[in-house]
């Protein structure tokens, strides 16, 4: 028995030097590891599976309690974009708040040709925040006292008691309101945006009309009666850099045809003659 000691001991100096801890003798038991009773490993369990049910039940609550029912609905933006859409908001009575469907409410509404960007949001404890962002228009298609709105991307889309007074209006075969659906009346008013973002820096141009001839080519009428042709849309940039340096130099008044079509042998006409002069520019 005394030899045993002796090595456990050894052991442990053994152990102290090199900074392992302390091997326990032989049949020894470690202090910290007590043994739980079974009426306190119950009890805990029981804690836990109460607050469990617990949060189950608050949890179930919100998500079913009429106090937490949506009630109303606001929307935010353009007055008559939201008249518009207000007709199209309608969520089943009693939508709970925490589950009410704001993803796909908002797909919804952004699929209106009227709405560039629609955002919907919570407002605790029962209302729904629509924010639209309306499409601006840059161009009108007429047809009587009907009118579509066209904007810089050649979107084409109506907006109730707005008849786009003031804008240009875009003409081309294909561009009236019976066929404005169709894929050759989006291309063309795609193709006649182009020219429009070309002419929106000079705003002093006045222009009234743009017209797509079936050969392609464009013309613009300007408020003072000029009609200017642009041709085809290969050197736009340039044709209507052209186009404000000639207006620079001529009164629009006195230009009855103005043809840019070649930028390098552009000509006009007089409305006082009917000859034609060489458009010359410094």
């Amino acid at each position: 028995m005394a030899r045993a000691d002796a090595q456990v001991k050894r052991r442990r100096r053994t152990a102290t030097a090199a900074g392992r801890p302390h091997p326990p003798a032989l049949g020894a038991s470690h202090p910290r590891i007590q043994p739980e009773h079974g009426w306190l490993w119950r009890l805990r369990w029981g804690v836990r599976l109460c607050l469990l049910a617990l949060a189950a039940e608050m949890c179930y609550a919100l998500l079913t309690s009429p106090r937490f029912a949506i009630r109303t609905v606001e929307l935010r933006g353009d007055e008559n974009v939201c008249r518009e859409l207000a007709e199209r908001v309608q969520l089943p009575p009693g939508t709970n708040y925490f589950r009410a469907p704001t993803e796909r409410l908002a797909q919804m509404l952004a699929g209106f040709p009227s709405v560039r960007a629609v955002r919907v949001t919570r407002d605790f404890p029962s209302r729904l925040v629509v924010t639209v962002q309306r499409r601006e228009p840059m161009a009108v298609i007429r047809d009587g006292e009907r009118a579509l709105l066209v904007d810089a991307q050649g979107v084409i889309y109506t907006i109730r008691n707005e008849m786009g007074w003031g804008l240009p209006e875009l003409v081309a075969p294909h561009l009236n309101l019976r066929e404005a659906g169709a894929r050759e009346a989006k291309a063309e008013a795609a193709a006649l945006a182009a020219v429009l973002n070309a002419l929106a820096p000079h705003p002093q141009l006045g222009v009234t009309q743009l017209r797509l001839e079936s050969n392609g080519e464009v013309t613009a009428m300007l408020e003072s009666g000029a009609e200017v042709k642009l041709g085809g849309r290969e050197q736009l940039a340039e044709k209507v850099n052209l186009l404000v340096a000639v207006l620079r130099r001529i009164a629009p008044e006195r230009i009855a045809t103005l043809d840019l079509s070649d930028p390098d042998g552009a000509y006009w006409r007089p409305k006082e003659a009917s000859g034609r002069a060489r458009v010359e520019v410094e």
